[in-house]
């Protein structure tokens, strides 16, 4: 099922007239420079590239495909999103490729030793890219290195800004190995609440499963490792706990986003795991419950929130989970790879001690993204602060800041 969109297209992409593989590589000393022989006139350069299949291995778990269609529109494929391309000729000797906000003209060439050896040379920065058929209406796969300039992307690579986008929205199939290191101020009524900290690692993956119509599962697990937690002693005072694991969280989420409209919608289930390696850490109880994301994404930026309520299901705890969870999240292209972004988390303990049971985070934060060596990673920087909270203890100020790669789904391609 998740392998059968993928057939369609490679099916399809036979049909084209012809299939470029992309070498983005030294230019080769085989041929010599006067062998080439530029492809010129509207005409010859409209059927040069209608039906176009540009393929690029740059390593192990980077495959990328752009598809020129003969109207002039396009689709790029890679790291599991989607990227529009558009192209035109221009002139009688450019071909220009453009995205958003990608934008690059090229001059093509063909080696008249060898018919299946072309050469694309960027008309802006002079870049010169070898560009092999496998044969005229095939496909090929082969290894390649990245552009000059990865983070502005092109006609087989998308720009860091359009990565930053396609991660900000949590529907879609991007696989994301999320690092998060937490720094944290408490306040509260007991004594000595003021003075406490804590430092907190959380391990949040996205494992993401591509379906046939076009929306995907996302299997999302989160693993906390705490550092001198404090914790009430009962006796006006705190314990600091070591390095422990806490309490494990996941979902389950069947979402999507549609395409005209923008709308970011899905359902699915959530849960906590007691996986906390100290009983003081942790309610050795089992949670579960329904959870729905709804949200819209545009190019001004992606807004929604993802709503989850958990009880208590098992476990031999002696307390109750009855929570209800609403993870907030936004963000704002800056331009370069730079957002305005964040997504804290707004709980309701229904069961929670007298007084206030609310916990609302205002939260504040600037992410970047980054092609580095040919992969996506994000870097954000966040601040929270719990404008209400529980009265006798709780987290008052919260800076997270995360590191977070991305790798294609093996089982996606």
């Amino acid at each position: 099922m998740f392998t059968k969109l993928y057939r369609s297209k490679r099916q399809s992409a036979r049909l084209a007239v012809s299939t470029l593989i992309l070498l983005l590589a030294p230019l080769s000393t085989s041929a010599q420079e006067g062998d080439w022989q530029p492809i010129t006139g509207a005409q010859a350069l409209k059927a040069f590239m209608s039906g176009r299949v540009v393929t690029v291995q740059e390593s192990k778990d980077s495959v990328r495909r752009g598809e020129y269609r003969a109207d002039g529109t396009g689709t790029l494929y890679a790291w599991g999103g989607e990227f529009d391309r558009s192209w035109e000729v221009k002139g009688e000797d450019q071909v220009c490729v453009e995205g958003d906000p990608v934008s690059a003209c090229y001059r093509f060439e063909k080696n008249s030793s060898d018919p299946l050896l072309y050469r694309a040379t960027d008309v802006s920065t002079g870049a010169v890219t070898e560009l092999r058929e496998e044969a005229p209406g095939g496909t090929s796969v082969v290894a390649g290195a990245g552009p000059a300039d990865p983070n502005q992307g092109g006609a087989a690579a998308p720009s860091a800004t359009e990565l930053a986008a396609k991660l900000a929205n949590p529907t879609n199939p991007i696989m994301k190995i999320g690092n998060n290191f937490d720094y944290t101020l408490y306040d509260g009524d007991l004594p000595d609440a003021g003075s406490q900290s804590a430092v907190r690692y959380v391990f949040l993956t996205v494992f993401p499963f591509k379906l046939d119509n076009g929306k995907s599962v996302l299997v999302r697990p989160g693993i906390p490792v705490l550092f001198n937690q404090p914790v009430p002693d009962g006796q006006a005072g705190f314990s600091k706990e070591g390095v422990d694991i806490g309490d494990s969280v996941y979902d389950v989420l069947y979402a999507g986003t549609n395409k005209e409209s923008g709308l970011i919608s899905g359902l699915g289930v959530a849960g906590t795991v007691p996986t906390a390696t100290n009983d003081k850490l942790g309610k050795d109880l089992w949670g579960l419950g329904p959870e729905a994301v709804l949200g819209v994404a545009k190019k001004w930026g992606v807004v929604g929130g993802l709503l989850s309520h958990q009880w208590d299901v098992g476990g031999s705890g002696k307390g109750s989970i009855n929570t209800t969870t609403l993870n907030y999240f936004y963000s704002f292209p800056l331009g370069g790879g730079y957002q305005f972004a964040s997504a804290p988390a707004v709980t309701y303990n229904h069961d929670g001690a007298s007084g206030n049971k609310l916990t609302l985070p205002i939260g504040l934060g600037i992410a970047k993204t980054v092609v580095l060596r040919g992969r996506p990673w994000t870097f954000q920087l966040q601040y929270w602060n719990n404008v209400e909270r529980p009265d006798a203890f709780a987290a008052e100020h919260t800076i997270r800041f995360t590191v977070l790669p991305v790798i294609s789904a093996p089982w996606n391609k």
